[in-house]
């Protein structure tokens, strides 16, 4: 009876060391993707949206976090081609180079200076040169990436726990704040097999909408 009781305890008393380690990781020290605002403006078929993100540099979907740098990108559509498009916003400036499958122009760069609410950007479209105003999707009440990837693993602690050895988590974690008609945040938790456990987060209340599991 008393080794009975006395395996009993050193069972229960493994389990709560095991799920007080996986409690105790870091995981957002673990997050190789973060898009953290998007800026858009859209009027008479043009349209201009910048992606402010932290992102892996090189980017690989490995399950491996490694050295992320601050990123930006813009992207703009309009209502006729031109050989030649230019764009500047805050520090952000250069020719924008077009891609064909999107139907839209592109340029990513590291420091933009980007911030605030709002940002005016100014495209030259051949002769041709007008500024106008993104505004930033963010509202009040909106939560931040951090707390998205908390919402998630608080939905999925399981996942977590399987994934975490000797206090150490083996996966990286993708979130990206997105926008339709509201803010969203897509959450990716990839695994070194490069399974991708992804889930869609409403970025005010935090519910869980959706969950998919991808294979890379």
């Amino acid at each position: 009876m008393k080794k009975f009781l006395f395996i009993s305890l050193f069972v229960l008393t493994a389990l709560c060391f095991t799920c007080g380690c996986a409690k105790s990781v870091d995981y957002l020290g673990y997050v190789s993707e973060k898009r953290t605002n998007i800026y858009m403006y859209s009027n008479d078929g043009l349209e201009i949206k910048i992606y402010l993100s932290e992102k892996e540099t090189p980017y690989s979907a490995d399950g491996i976090k490694g050295d992320v740098a601050p990123l930006t990108e813009i992207f703009v559509s309009l209502p006729k081609s031109y050989d030649e498009v230019n764009i500047s916003v805050c520090k952000a400036q250069g020719e924008m180079s077009y891609r064909a499958v999107e139907n839209c122009y592109y340029l990513s760069l590291a420091d933009s200076g980007i911030s605030g609410e709002k940002v005016d950007v100014t495209l030259t479209c051949g002769d041709e040169s007008n500024t106008y105003s993104a505004q930033s999707v963010l509202y009040d009440g909106v939560m931040d990436c951090d707390g998205a990837v908390k919402c998630v693993i608080d939905h999925d602690e399981k996942l977590f726990e399987s994934l975490t050895e000797s206090n150490i988590f083996c996966g990286e974690i993708y979130v990206r704040l997105l926008y339709d008609e509201g803010c969203y945040y897509y959450v990716g938790v990839c695994d070194r097999d490069k399974k991708i456990n992804a889930y869609l987060v409403d970025g005010v209340k935090g519910k869980i909408i959706a969950t998919k599991e991808l294979n890379g």
